[in-house]
């Protein structure tokens, strides 16, 4: 295998400006490097080793993106993708590379002599999060209690969240290495939702969410348990937000219904509505989703079962994705700048690797949500019936 020596030796310079012309250092003509790469191509000389020059400068060019769930369903979600977008713009203006790191919830506890084969499945992504050659980590929803986050706080490297863990968690997790945390205003964006459900008069609703904790209990749970299971700051705050709005109506927390379906899924919202569509005794008037994939699915869920939505059952998402507002009945949501979500927390990230200072400050931002009124809510059945009779 050709080497430095050998160019240097056809090409009649010295290793130095041989090094100099691969690495784009230094100071040569456009002769000398005309002949050095004549040369190391007449001895049959690649260029120098990445992975090894990697090494001398301490940096790769590139920042690992960790997701939730795994890649072929994240390149499912209208949500996932736009984050990813914006965060490959923000990427691609610095130059920097970004390899993608799927961390599903973990299967069941690791770590034994002996392992499952599900759980030696369950435990590949850490490994190769323990492996993956980057400079930085950038979380997209990891949840507070997952495997990984002890696996990249070991490692040291910058961490950057988007969403969760939230900031007093992952602060106190990572120390140092801590680079802030970048979200939406999930608290009043859910808060805007259910008060206009119940200004339509809703007294009766049900949350869809697609998981509480790593580790979803799939099905419908009362609000207390709820509460003391999520783990997921997001959800946390969108729970708080819809509650909020509740009882501000006057209402209990506990006509709100917590379905948890396992997956941000329409499959697994339509299986999660239609069981509860099927069950004895009154019905909800309305489904609060904390994402438009779930109350698509629960708009499916409704027609299926032979209710309209909205006359019969209102149905409002979250995050605003193209798919809410081309749905044949258009989905009422919250919109969240989830592109912009993406690029603000990448280029927050690439700041700070490229801070001097021995304490780099951490990065606090939050950015602001929006209701958007479409067909898909109105007013509660009852109100109507009650309305005709006056």
């Amino acid at each position: 295998m050709a080497t430095l020596k050998d160019v240097a030796r056809a090409a009649g310079v010295s290793v130095m400006t041989v090094s100099n012309v691969f690495n784009g250092t230094g100071r040569f003509s456009a002769q000398v490097r005309d002949r050095v790469r004549e040369a190391a191509e007449q001895v049959g000389y690649a260029g120098p080793d990445p992975a090894a020059a990697s090494l001398r400068r301490g940096r790769t060019g590139t920042i690992g993106v960790v997701l939730p769930l795994p890649l072929e369903t994240a390149f499912a979600d209208p949500a996932m993708t736009a984050f990813l977008q914006g965060v490959a713009r923000a990427f691609h203006r610095h130059g920097t590379g970004m390899t993608l790191l799927a961390l599903p919830p973990a299967v069941g506890p690791l770590g034994r002599d002996v392992e499952t084969p599900l759980e030696q499945v369950a435990r590949a992504p850490l490994a190769a999060l323990e492996k993956a050659v980057i400079d930085a980590a950038l979380l997209h929803s990891v949840e507070e209690d997952h495997d990984g986050l002890a696996v990249l706080a070991k490692r040291g490297l910058p961490v950057l969240a988007v969403d969760s863990p939230g900031r007093e968690s992952g602060a106190a997790r990572f120390g140092a290495a801590w680079a802030g945390f970048v979200t939406v205003d999930d608290r009043a964006g859910a808060y805007a939702a259910a008060r206009h459900l119940t200004g339509l008069g809703h007294r009766r609703a049900v949350i869809l969410v697609d998981r509480l904790a790593a580790q979803p209990r799939i099905g419908p749970l009362p609000w207390t348990r709820a509460m003391a299971d999520v783990t997921s700051a997001v959800v946390r705050q969108r729970l708080t937000g819809y509650r909020d709005a509740w009882t501000e109506g006057g209402l209990s927390p506990e006509d709100l219904g917590v379905v948890e379906c396992g997956t941000n899924d329409p499959a697994a919202a339509r299986r999660a509505v239609r069981g509860l569509l099927s069950r004895h005794g009154p019905r909800p008037t309305a489904v609060l989703a904390v994402s438009d994939s779930l109350a698509l699915g629960a708009c499916h869920a409704a027609h299926e079962h032979g209710l309209s939505v909205p006359h019969d059952l209102s149905v409002l998402g979250y995050d605003d994705s193209p798919a809410a507002a081309t749905a044949s009945v258009p989905l009422t949501t919250v919109h969240q700048p989830t592109d912009g979500k993406g690029e603000t927390a990448a280029r927050l990230l690439l700041e700070r690797i490229g801070q001097r200072s021995a304490t780099p400050a951490a990065a606090a931002l939050e950015l602001p949500t929006r209701l958007v009124v479409r067909s898909s809510t109105a007013a509660a059945p009852e109100t109507k019936v009650n309305d005709r009779r006056r």
